[in-house]
C-alpha cells in the first residue's frame, strides 16, 4: 500500500488526567503491521514519532524533545528509557491491555499501561487511546493547495 495522509486523533490519560491531541502524518499498511508517523510539538520541542503496530503489541519509537522507544506487548514487561527535555529516567513497562481495531477509513489502537521506576513512588499508569483516519485523495490536495497558499 502506498503512502497515505492521515489525522490523528490522540486521547491520553496519565493519573486521571485526560488530553487530547490532534496531528497530521502519514500511514503505511505492510505486511502484518500499520506504520504511522508524525510530528509533536511540544512546547518549543519538536519530536518526531514513528509508530509500527500489529495485532498483537506495539513499538512507539520518539526522537526529539522526548526519546524513548516503548514497547507495548501485554506478553512481557519492557525496559524503557525515557529521555524528556534533558531528563533521563529508566523504567519497567507493563501493557495491561492492547487492541488494535482496523475500520474502513484507518486504524484504532488503545493501550493501557504503567510505568515502574523501581522507586518507592507508585507506578505512573496511564491509557491510550489513538484514532488514526486517512484522508481521501481529494482532501489531500485540497490541505496541501492551502498549506501552500497560507505559506506564500
Amino acid at each position: 500500500m502506498p503512502v497515505r495522509n492521515v489525522s490523528i486523533h490522540l486521547r491520553s490519560v496519565i493519573d486521571g488526567d485526560e488530553a487530547h491531541y490532534d496531528y497530521q502524518g502519514e500511514y503505511r499498511r505492510k505486511t502484518g503491521s500499520h506504520n504511522i508517523v508524525y510530528t509533536d510539538y511540544t512546547g518549543n520541542e519538536i519530536t518526531k514519532v514513528a509508530i509500527e503496530a500489529a495485532e498483537n503489541a506495539m513499538l512507539l519509537h520518539r526522537v526529539g524533545g522526548i526519546t524513548a522507544d516503548m514497547l507495548f506487548d501485554p506478553l512481557a514487561e519492557t525496559v524503557v528509557k525515557y529521555d524528556a527535555l534533558s531528563l533521563r529516567h529508566g523504567f519497567l513497562l507493563r501493557t495491561d491491555a492492547y487492541r488494535l481495531t482496523e475500520r474502513g477509513d484507518g486504524v484504532s489502537i488503545y493501550t493501557e499501561y504503567c510505568l515502574n521506576d523501581g522507586s518507592a513512588h507508585p507506578p505512573i499508569c496511564g491509557l491510550q487511546e489513538m484514532t488514526i483516519s486517512i484522508w481521501e485523495d481529494r482532501e489531500c490536495f485540497i490541505d496541501r493547495e492551502y498549506r501552500r497558499a497560507k505559506l506564500f
